[in-house]
């Protein structure tokens, strides 16, 4: 019984060294870091500091602060329907994040667009539209799934007061502080560009703001939809985290070929299709093992938007604020 944490650990080691789709990421990604490398006005330092924040030392940090944490129960189904249903949506949020944006503002008045805070929520509408309404009807008609099978449920509020708590104060925490003391987004925070009561009111709405337009509607097709069809299919949650982030960043790469989009100050004007998918691999997959973590090991939808909020909360609160004059 004395060894018994030892092997539990060695175990655990062998499970994500030795899973092929994860070996696959790690190969994924090294190509592709070895790609941008030859840019030179590629960040190579943000590339490696990158790697060890976001795909070594909060994946870690995940791991730790979940050790207790007990998973909610949703149906383990392990069909080809499903995965082929699963790619469907994928094709279609990869469709949206290609012409998405341009194509909804052609179906709105002009004038509608005139206005930051209209636009707010026309992004928001259109981005619940196409990763969460559509991806929860197919399934609910085609396979029966309820909002408690993708992670939606009353024992989730339950845990976050219980078993959950621990990692959603330890990780939102530590993400805060990463972010104030390390971020360029926080910038305006340190240089006291807010006042008290615009901290007060702004940071609270900001949070639920995001809870909605980045915690649920990321969180709900990334990890309850995709990772966990992926995880039941292949009977691992390691391989369902590994695929996940890959597929994350592969989703955007069709934008950057075709639009180049912000990839001109890091790898030229008319980067290469290699350059782009290589790109969106380095930039984009590793910020998916984090909460993939959180999700394979507690299952709660909440716990994982809650995180996801406080991530993009320091970042957003500027132009949050700006647009909504507080």
């Amino acid at each position: 019984m004395v060894f018994q944490p030892a092997r539990s650990r060695l175990k655990t080691l062998r499970n994500i060294f030795g899973n092929v789709w994860a070996l696959l990421g790690v190969a994924a990604f090294a190509l592709s870091l070895a790609i941008l490398w030859r840019h030179p006005n590629f960040g190579r330092e943000e590339a490696v500091g990158g790697l060890i924040i976001f795909g070594i030392i909060f994946p870690v940090l995940a791991w730790v602060t979940t050790l207790r944490a007990r998973p909610l129960e949703l149906p383990e189904r392990r069909s080809s329907g499903e995965l082929w249903l699963l790619l469907s949506c994928l094709i279609v949020v990869t469709l949206y994040l290609i012409w998405g944006a341009a194509l909804s503002e052609m179906l709105v008045p002009a004038t509608w667009l005139e206005s930051p805070r209209v636009k707010y929520f026309l992004v928001l509408a259109r981005k619940l539209i196409v990763f969460v309404a559509i991806p929860f009807l197919l399934f609910r008609i085609i396979f029966g799934y309820r909002w408690r099978d993708f992670g939606v449920q009353w024992a989730g509020l339950k845990a976050l007061a219980g078993n959950h708590l621990l990692v959603v104060l330890v990780l939102s925490a530590v993400i805060l502080l990463f972010q104030y003391f390390a971020g360029t987004g926080a910038a305006p925070i340190r240089r006291g560009e807010f006042n008290a009561s615009q901290l007060a009111l702004g940071l609270p709405l900001c949070f639920a703001w995001l809870f909605l337009e980045v915690g649920l509607v990321e969180e709900f097709f990334f990890r309850a939809v995709v990772q966990e069809r992926l995880a039941a299919w292949f009977q691992s949650q390691v391989s369902g985290v590994a695929l996940m982030a890959l597929l994350f960043g592969l989703a955007h790469a069709p934008g950057f070929i075709l639009r180049g989009a912000g990839l001109h100050e890091a790898i030229g004007t008319t980067p290469s299709p290699l350059d782009s998918i290589a790109y969106a691999i380095v930039i984009l997959s590793l910020s998916g093992i984090f909460f993939g973590i959180v999700w394979a090991r507690t299952k709660n939808l909440f716990a994982v938007m809650f995180i996801h909020a406080a991530t993009d909360l320091l970042p957003n609160l500027k132009e949050f604020v700006q647009t909504w004059g507080i």
